[in-house]
């Protein structure tokens, strides 16, 4: 081996391993510069670059991106969430029973085992577009639940499509949303449940966000030239105030449908608006009020039953049949504060139906306090109701307040929280409404307990009891009870004298 074939072979090696990151202009020239100082030999040379080529040709190719999105598309967010619940719950109805009757039951008990299974895709366009992308697991595609009860032999379990909506913002502050969303309003469950996403139109204006609203702070140095920082440990004062429209679309009608004279139009689609004006005052870091008037109104129309045979809604407790003489007074709110450094938080919310004498007398009734029984032999065939009665102040008004003490955000969070709530049977819309509570019946009253434990930070651990008991009792017939004479209201909705509901949730967000 002569001296030369020494740093020749070696500097083979050396460029063969080195070939991908460097540039071929590169490669040349430092082997250009060996042979002029007479280092390699041309042929020597010659046989190098070509066993670099060669070895750069059989380099694999760096890994792609197999995810293509589009340039615009300034953010993609996924995630998701399963929750696993035991869910035990007893009640008795509002029905007695009949003198000899043996087929009644007096008396419901259930225990499940469910589980929630929500997939999510949020996104950020160019152009201040936005939108997003629910889909989640339902009992038989309810409105106002997500869970699944697990049985019936290991069956597999539908997906349903639960957002699906696009949103613009031309400006800061100034937002048009529409499509399947998120419930655009600051509620509590007693008037909308968390798992109702409506579907329509939505315009929101963040006042704060187009003024300064913020107070309580020097802006300028006392020489009124410079700005001055404020200080580090001085906390800012602010008014949030928004403006809140939603436009939506509750049943599909056929615009063919003839109009059923007293019962509400069959032939325009149900509508619900809502309009909802959301103030939060800041004071400091550690205390902040939030008060939220709305109106809600429906249109005069009819839900469910406009179909032949009718179609049946899907939520847990539905009211199918009109959806007019809703005019309805929303006033929820909070109260935020720490104590040392644990978030409490004291909430209400209240409702009133100026129309719900009227949607008592038409929608709901005839009501009644009372039931005789026709019997022929043995045989019960009926429950005639008798001592008629009207609707008083507590049925169209509702009302709800409670605490919560501590957050769940991260590991060791721990929070507790409780609440009383007393319902009237025309006060709310009872499609809209917690299914937790009561079943989602309406005319109850009663009381929420519960406690919840962050595992991890993205796990957590809750138990929540809910008791509850007719607010009138003896209250039968109609769209109630559905006593006969036969209501054309296809499933009651407040039958029970009482209610116990124990839930036992284990979350996992990812």
């Amino acid at each position: 081996m002569t001296r030369k074939s020494i740093p020749a072979w070696a500097l083979l090696a050396l460029l063969s391993l080195t070939a991908p990151p460097l540039h071929a202009q590169q490669d040349q020239a430092l082997i250009d510069a060996l042979v002029r100082k007479g280092i390699l030999s041309q042929k020597e040379a010659e046989q190098i670059q070509a066993e670099v080529e060669k070895e750069a040709d059989q380099t694999p190719a760096p890994p792609q991106n197999k995810i293509k999105i589009g340039d615009w598309v300034d953010e993609l967010r996924l995630s998701g969430e399963i929750r696993l619940r035991n869910q035990w719950d007893d009640s008795t109805p509002q029905l007695p029973k009949a003198p000899r009757q043996t087929t009644y039951t007096n008396h419901s008990q259930r225990d499940r085992w469910r589980f929630r299974l929500r997939l999510n895709a949020d996104f950020k366009l160019k152009g201040n577009f936005f939108g997003g992308v629910q889909l989640s697991t339902s009992q038989n595609g309810a409105t106002d639940s997500s869970n699944q009860t697990l049985g019936q032999g290991f069956d597999n379990y539908s997906i349903y499509i639960t957002r699906a909506f696009l949103g613009w913002a031309p400006a800061d502050g100034l937002t048009f949303v529409g499509g399947k969303q998120p419930n655009p309003f600051y509620t509590t469950e007693m008037v909308w449940d968390p798992n109702v996403n409506p579907q329509g139109l939505v315009e929101r204006i963040d006042f704060h966000k187009l003024f300064n609203l913020s107070f309580g702070e020097s802006s300028y140095a006392k020489d009124g030239k410079a700005p001055a920082a404020p200080p580090p440990e001085k906390p800012a004062n602010a008014l949030e105030v928004s403006l809140i429209a939603g436009q939506f679309i509750f049943f599909d009608n056929n615009e063919s449908n003839l109009v059923t004279s007293g019962t509400g139009r069959v032939n325009q689609d149900a509508y619900l608006f809502e309009t909802q004006l959301l103030t939060r005052l800041k004071l400091g870091k550690a205390l902040a009020i939030t008060v939220a008037p709305a109106l809600f109104v429906t249109n005069d129309s009819v839900a469910g039953l406009a179909g032949n045979p009718p179609i049946a809604l899907q939520n847990t407790q539905p009211f199918q049949g009109p959806t007019r003489d809703q005019l309805i007074l929303l006033a929820p709110g909070d109260v935020s504060f720490l104590i040392g450094k644990i978030p409490v938080k004291a909430y209400w919310d209240l409702a009133y139906n100026f129309s719900g004498d009227d949607r008592w007398n038409n929608e709901y009734g005839p009501l009644y306090s009372n039931v005789t029984f026709n019997r022929a032999g043995t045989a019960i065939t009926g429950f005639p109701a008798a001592n008629r009665i009207g609707p008083s102040f507590s049925d169209n008004f509702a009302y709800e307040v409670g605490v919560k003490i501590g957050e769940n955000k991260k590991q060791g969070d721990f929070a507790i929280f409780g609440d009383w709530r007393q319902v009237g049977l025309t006060s709310v819309d009872p499609n809209l409404n917690t299914p937790d509570f009561a079943l989602s019946s309406l005319n109850t009253q009663g009381i929420r307990l519960g406690l919840a434990y962050n595992v991890t930070d993205y796990a957590t651990f809750a138990v929540t009891w809910y008791h509850s008991w007719a607010l009138t009792r003896n209250l039968f017939g109609g769209a109630a009870t559905g006593t006969i004479p036969a209501s054309t209201i296809n499933n009651s909705i407040a039958p029970f004298n009482h209610v116990d509901v124990l839930q036992v949730d284990f979350l996992v967000n990812f």
